[in-house]
């Protein structure tokens, strides 16, 4: 049997009319026309926080050691996630020679346990509320398998010490080194980049993953600034006209995921806000996870992750490093969903059910490029 599954207060429950069961499901809505705050904090989220009566300053809250110690006045401090507990569809990829749809799946428990093989096993495949004919197939991602497109986001604002930064690059090591295969072929590619007022490419697309290891290095002679937490977004989805290098949404694999770190607001972007990135997310259907501390805003993380991504946040920054180490592991568990071109999907919802609570993920098929 399939672990629990909890289900993130955001997301829906579909409950079958049996009693203490109900199905955790990934909704995929296709679509083949191509292929393959808080209020008061300042730049970085240095000096005084207040709303609403809270006014602690950034050592102060950095002191808290236990969660009941956050004053009553400050509920924005309080922490919250919705990456553990639920299952994502990475991507999903039609073949232009023998016609199926393959589906690239992780997920974990509300402990944080990664969804393996036998869990996915018995999951169900149905097309428009029809179990699917024929039955899908699931098996690990393997050699050959060119899934994953991956960028990395790192706040280098005035506020964050070199310790933190620190933190952060080893959380982002235990995601890479959790996601090429033991003597084959990656099934990532990844790209660095880091900002504060400016925005630089710390190391272009590699499927290195030393290279990529390498790029989380404390860099020492970059400005730390203000903070462009929008810029930066904005950059890694979609590189400017005439560079010689692909935005995320713009590489051909059939799976995108950005994944970022700030300590506060955006106040030095001048390229993009908020607004204007909601578009080019929704449009590219990448998988967006967003970690804060301190002061960053916990409704613009929730936001801009969407239900297809995930959010983290923590005044602690050893209880995010703790949640997103667990979720990583889940990504050396990826599974791959295939739907036999007689199954008829050209058109049409597919839905994956688990048993366990319901997560409901909509997403067309992402198929820029032709798989090889």
């Amino acid at each position: 049997m399939c672990r629990r599954i909890r289900a993130p207060a955001r997301l829906r429950s579909v409950h079958t009319g049996i009693p203490g069961w109900v199905v955790l499901f990934a909704v995929v809505a296709l679509s083949l026309a191509g292929c393959g705050s808080y209020p008061g904090g300042d730049a970085g989220g240095s000096g005084s926080v207040s709303s609403a009566g809270c006014n602690l300053t950034t050592s102060e809250i950095e002191a808290i050691g236990d969660i009941n110690d956050i004053p009553k006045e400050c509920p924005k401090l309080l922490p919250e996630e919705n990456l553990l507990g639920r299952m994502f569809i990475l991507g999903t990829q039609e073949d232009p020679q023998s016609g199926v749809l393959r589906i690239f799946v992780i997920g974990t428990d509300s402990d944080g346990n990664p969804l393996q093989l036998d869990d996915f096993l018995s999951a169900t495949v149905l097309i428009d509320g029809i179990t699917a004919n024929p039955k899908a197939t699931v098996e690990p991602v393997a050699a050959g398998d060119d899934v994953l497109s991956l960028a990395f986001n790192t706040d280098y604002s005035s506020s964050i010490s070199d310790a933190e930064l620190g933190t952060y690059f080893t959380v982002y090591s235990t995601i890479v080194n959790n996601l090429p295969l033991p003597d084959q072929t990656p099934v990532m590619e990844g790209m660095s980049i880091i900002f504060s007022s400016s925005v630089v490419v710390k190391q272009d697309w590699t499927e290195d993953p030393a290279l990529l290891n390498a790029s989380f290095q404390l860099d020492a002679g970059f400005p730390r600034e203000n903070t462009a937490f929008y810029d930066a977004l904005g950059v890694s989805l979609l590189r400017d006209p005439g560079v010689d290098s692909d935005g995320l949404v713009e590489r051909c694999r059939p799976a995108h995921m950005l994944i970022t770190f700030t300590d506060g607001k955006d106040t030095a972007s001048f390229r993009y806000t908020k607004d204007t990135l909601l578009p080019i997310i929704d449009d590219s259907k990448a998988v967006l996870i967003m970690l804060g501390t301190l002061t960053a805003d916990k409704d613009t993380l929730m936001t801009l992750a969407g239900d297809q991504g995930a959010f983290v946040y923590n005044y602690s920054l050893s209880n995010i490093q703790d949640v997103v180490e667990k979720w990583a592991i889940s990504l050396r568990h990826m599974v791959k969903f295939t739907l036999d071109s007689d199954t008829g999907f050209n058109t049409g919802t597919i839905r994956i059910e688990l048993g366990g609570e319901t997560v409901v993920v909509e997403r067309p098929v992402d198929g820029r490029c032709e798989s090889q």
